[in-house]
């Protein structure tokens, strides 16, 4: 601690040894500072609030019908855009600032990518812009902000009449392709088809004419075996029914014998043998047939049955006919069918192409319309609301630089100065300070030589008090500077 103490003593000693140096470094850096201050141009910003919004009635009416034009596109317009090479080159015509430029292409260059850093647009809230320039003069502030405004209100209109035209250029040219492109693809489909029509399938998504043929064929032959089984038990009652049968005159009992015969031949074609309908039929004749005489008529049943067995004959002989012209047509299509094996892949493939440029040609026609929808949409209607909020004007008080704060900045920066100097000059002193320095050494010392006041010290007490008159001098013309000296030395030179 008693080291530290000794160090900061030794310090301050020789600081004030050093003041005048001090002062002297703090006084030119403070007035080389404050004078680069004071002679920095004013800068004076204009300022613009601007709201941009899509057309709330219309937008959502023709979202999915229309093209897609809504404020998105205008939004994106105003913060890329609009600080493009052109519209920076046309707003520098606009203004002032071509006299800056003159006719020198380089400088016009280096003015844009000036402009493009400086001029600043936000966003401060929903469709609410702002768009700010700062330059020295402030009625060139206005103007540009100004120009910016024009601008944007030109392009916003001049560019969506032009997309809406190019749109509609290439909507024309795309479906003049397509609809040469489908007509051919619609042709190669219809002679392809023409060529294949028994093996491929129908329009509507039916089967083909080799399953139809084939199915023909499975039900020809399920229906003749179900004739044949029909005919086989028309055969089995027939042998089952006497051909005559005992009997007297009509009206008698051999009447009611014939009528019981009947009625079991039916319920034999109905049922089974064992069934009570049936066993209960055959009682019934079992009894008429004894009561009787043994004179015989022609059985009615029987001629019945043996004209029904005669259908089924016929029956059966048809469908036979019916089968062997089917089996005929399904063998002859079976044939073409192995002829060409590609013919459903390549026809796959042909209705595929035609379905997509299909697609392609309607989805272009929709658009088409939607844009000549959103085009009189355009033109009755304003598809952008655009209204400036708060118009440019021109800034009586300048925004930067800030003085205050460069003036105090300047003048912290003279006191470090002086104190880098004293710390540098202190640390290559090799002079010794007191007794204790010599004693450092390791070398005798006898004693020291106090030094007596005399007419010296009374001029040290004069330097003491210049040296406090500059300090204040110099605290006097940051007063000077800090409250507003630096804007009017700026204007007076």
């Amino acid at each position: 601690m008693e080291n530290v103490k000794v160090l900061v003593l030794k310090q301050m000693r020789g600081a004030w040894r050093r003041r005048w140096y001090a002062i002297a470094a703090a006084w030119g850096v403070c007035a080389l500072g404050w004078l680069v201050v004071a002679n920095m141009p004013n800068l004076y910003e204009s300022q613009s609030r601007v709201y941009v919004d899509a057309d709330a009635v219309l937008t959502p009416l023709l979202r999915g019908l229309a093209a897609d034009t809504n404020a998105l596109n205008q939004v994106d317009l105003m913060q890329r855009t609009l600080l493009s090479v052109p519209n920076l080159d046309k707003m520098i015509r606009m203004t002032d600032l071509e006299r800056r430029v003159g006719s020198d292409q380089g400088s016009r260059e280096a003015m844009i990518q000036k402009l493009q850093a400086e001029i600043k647009i936000k966003s401060q809230a929903k469709n609410l812009f702002t768009i700010t320039y700062r330059d020295p003069s402030p009625r060139l502030a206005k103007d540009v902000v100004q120009a910016l405004l024009t601008i944007f209100q030109e392009g916003n209109v001049g560019a969506g009449r032009t997309a809406m035209d190019n749109a509609q250029r290439f909507l024309r040219d795309q479906l003049t392709t397509y609809e040469r492109q489908l007509r051919d693809a619609e042709k190669r489909r219809a002679e392809f088809r023409a060529k294949y029509v028994d093996i491929l399938p129908a329009e509507n998504g039916g089967a083909s004419r080799l399953e139809s043929a084939r199915a023909n064929v499975e039900n020809l032959r399920l229906e003749l075996s179900e004739a044949t089984a029909r005919r086989d038990a028309i055969e089995a009652q027939l042998k089952s029914t006497p051909s005559s049968v005992p009997g007297g005159a009509p009206g008698t009992s051999g009447a009611l014998y014939a009528q019981a015969q009947q009625k079991l031949a039916e319920l034999r074609m109905r049922f089974t043998e064992e069934h009570p309908d049936v066993l209960a039929s055959r009682r019934q004749v079992d009894q008429l047939s004894r009561s009787v005489g043994s004179t015989s008529v022609g059985n009615p049943t029987y001629d019945m049955i043996k004209l029904r067995l005669v259908d089924a004959e016929s029956q059966i002989a048809a469908m036979k006919n019916r089968l062997a012209l089917g089996e005929k047509e399904r063998d002859r299509i079976e044939g073409v069918a192995r002829a060409a094996p590609g013919v459903a892949a390549e026809y796959q493939n042909l209705d595929r192409d035609y379905n997509v440029i299909r697609k392609n040609y309607e989805e272009l026609l929709t658009r088409r319309e939607a844009t000549n929808i959103a085009e009189a949409a355009d033109a009755k209607a304003d598809k952008i609301q655009y209204r400036v909020i708060d118009p440019p004007e021109i800034p009586f008080a300048p925004v930067a630089p800030k003085r205050l704060l460069l003036v105090t900045g300047v003048l912290l920066a003279g006191v470090a100065a002086a104190g880098a100097l004293i710390f540098v000059l202190n640390q290559l002193d090799r002079s010794f300070a007191n007794l204790d320095d010599l004693r450092a050494l390791g070398l005798p010392v006898i004693g020291g030589l106090s030094k007596l006041p005399s007419s010296g010290a009374r001029m040290l007490d004069r330097g003491s008090v210049v040296f406090v008159a500059t300090i204040g001098a110099l605290i006097v013309v940051y007063a000077f500077f800090a409250s507003g000296g630096a804007a009017l030395f700026h204007k007076v030179t």
